[in-house]
């Protein structure tokens, strides 16, 4: 797991990506053409009589993940299987046909007008979804997550797998850094900590034989608040 550290490394350290060296028209051409498919569903919104509204919901409700549309899918989903239901030759009698007719306008307009009120919200929700930067960032949080949770509930097997220790060769360090174990070169990983402070952090904690949380860590070496606040999320302090 060393080898993710180093990613995690160079996510936070270097954010351009390859495509720094494209040309901008480059560049603006495949911007459009994300934009373009973040508004494709509202094609099916123009259907006729809201055959396929429930389907542009569907599509907005899974990708945003939203299920309030995904619910809104079954009702234009219901209106349109009722339309389609009344408005059948086996329904010769116009008040049939008429109530067919209001339920196909009210899915074709009302889902329309209502696709096209939050279209600007589920086009953002759908590109911040697929965004592989933010991806990669949630998947982060969730390792450091899961990490937190496996000290906390099964601190054995947590050291025995190298939660917290980025430093060990093929150690699972869930993103973590133990700030009671971690060498200096570990504890640089922290936001915020270069050189200087990671000796200061070893020097106290053989001193004081650890630390006992980032408030502890902060009171002792009296760092300001901000940079505490920084390395709450991904610092541990695992007991011996």
């Amino acid at each position: 797991m060393v080898a993710h550290s180093f990613c995690y490394r160079r996510v936070v350290t270097w954010p351009p990506d390859a495509s720094w060296a494209e040309p901008e028209w480059v560049l603006a051409r495949r911007a459009r053409r994300r934009r373009l498919r973040a508004r494709a569903w509202m094609l099916l919104l123009a259907v006729p009589f809201g055959l396929t509204t429930w389907a542009a919901f569907v599509y907005i409700g899974i990708r945003a993940r939203r299920p309030q549309w995904l619910a809104f899918s079954a009702l234009y989903a219901a209106l349109v299987a009722a339309y389609l239901v009344l408005d059948t030759p086996a329904h010769v009698g116009g008040t049939a046909k008429g109530v067919a007719a209001v339920l196909g306008i009210l899915a074709w307009l009302g889902g329309g007008v209502h696709g096209l009120a939050i279209s600007g919200d589920a086009v953002r929700r759908i590109q911040a979804s697929s965004d592989p930067a933010l991806d990669a960032g949630r998947t982060r949080i969730e390792r450091r997550t899961q990490g937190r949770h496996l000290l906390a509930r099964q601190p054995a097997l947590a050291r025995e797998i190298g939660v917290g220790r980025p430093d060990i060769p093929a150690a699972d360090d869930f993103g973590l850094v133990d700030v009671n174990h971690a060498p200096a070169s570990a504890l640089t990983r922290l936001p915020g900590v270069g050189d200087e402070l990671a000796r200061r952090i070893i020097e106290k904690r053989d001193q004081a034989g650890g630390f006992s949380s980032v408030e502890d860590l902060g009171l002792v070496l009296d760092l300001p608040p901000g940079l505490v606040d920084q390395m709450r999320d991904m610092a541990v302090f695992v007991p011996d």
